[in-house]
């Protein structure tokens, strides 16, 4: 077990290694985590090939500015949204939320477990501390994140939370949601079939068979939807060609619900390639605009002064 200071596109970054996988992070970029692999495997990570690696800037938007891939932590809100119930004239939050663009500090140490990256960053426009440890496991082909958030103002606000780790995927690649059966919509870009606020069967009527999901050749299309995750937790991406796997874990109770964007070269911003990707995001709360999740979705939770919540969310690359 070990870890050691790099770079990656200039930027100062920590890798942290087992036996068997290597993170690495970029602690001024949002605390990003650049590479996620085996390491004698394929890159898990999408990297665009459009939007360079860059210092963020807050209020800037996400999507022009700094969707340049990784995995990076959304809270309060994914997109932009007013802080529901905050008086008039209170400035939203912003795209992604605030933690892509905050001040992390971090430090790495040794547990029996295995080597660990603490980190930390504080709410801007809301009173929070958001903490995240990615510990690599000393024996398995196993990476743990833990969270924690924890209220440090003297009134209840709403919230969700969102992992947001793009990965790289091509046609041919598997995606399994063991215990989800339906999904709702949110967003829709390419297809006629599909309206945001549908709920309809998984994976059926994204284009799936009965039991998963197979990345087309074809298509230009692109969707966002929401399921609860289901009493298994589980999550599973299979590259067939490569004979890699990877696993996302959860406990339910405490992450219920899971994001997933599909992007079949459907969008990308104005005057950029369409991007072939998928972020698949388990969460807290749906959809991406906190004030939907509150008015709409009745999905939001709420943090109470000096409340703390913890969840972990563990990713498994087997052989």
């Amino acid at each position: 077990m070990s870890y050691h200071q790099t770079t990656v596109s200039g930027f100062p970054a920590v890798s942290l290694r087992s036996a068997e996988l290597e993170v690495v992070a970029i602690p001024s970029i949002g605390m990003k985590l650049s590479h996620l692999r085996r390491l004698r495997g394929r890159e898990w990570l999408w990297h665009s090939d459009q939007i360079p690696l860059a210092l963020p800037r807050a209020g800037a938007s996400y999507v022009e500015t700094a969707d340049s891939g990784g995995w990076d932590e959304c809270f309060p809100t994914v997109g932009p949204s007013p802080i529901p119930s905050a008086p008039l004239g209170t400035p939203q939050l912003p795209d992604h939320g605030e933690l892509w663009s905050a001040q992390w500090t971090s430090s790495v140490y040794e547990l029996a477990e295995g080597t660990t990256l603490a980190a930390s960053a504080r709410g801007v426009m809301l009173p929070y501390e958001f903490h995240r440890e990615v510990t690599l496991d000393r024996v398995e082909p196993v990476v743990r994140m833990r969270y924690l958030v924890r209220h440090t103002g003297d009134a209840p606000f709403p919230y969700i939370w969102s992992s947001h780790p793009l990965f790289n995927v091509q046609p041919g690649t598997v995606l399994t949601l063991p215990t989800v059966s339906q999904v709702k919509l949110d967003a829709v870009h390419g297809r006629d079939d599909l309206s945001r606020g549908d709920v309809v069967s998984w994976p059926g009527a994204i284009g799936g068979d009965p039991e998963r999901l197979l990345f087309p050749a074809d298509g230009a299309w692109a969707v966002k939807l929401f399921a609860d995750v289901g009493p298994s937790g589980r999550m599973s991406l299979t590259d067939p060609l490569r004979g890699e796997r990877l696993d996302m874990v959860v406990d339910s109770q405490e992450v219920p619900q899971v994001g997933i964007w599909i992007n079949c070269r459907g969008w990308a911003p104005l005057g950029r390639r369409p991007y072939y990707n998928l972020a698949l995001e388990p969460c807290i709360g749906a959809p991406d605009r906190l004030e939907d999740a509150v008015l709409e979705w009745n999905a939001a939770r709420t943090l109470q002064p000096g409340e703390e919540r913890r969840w972990q969310v563990e990713v498994r690359l087997p052989e």
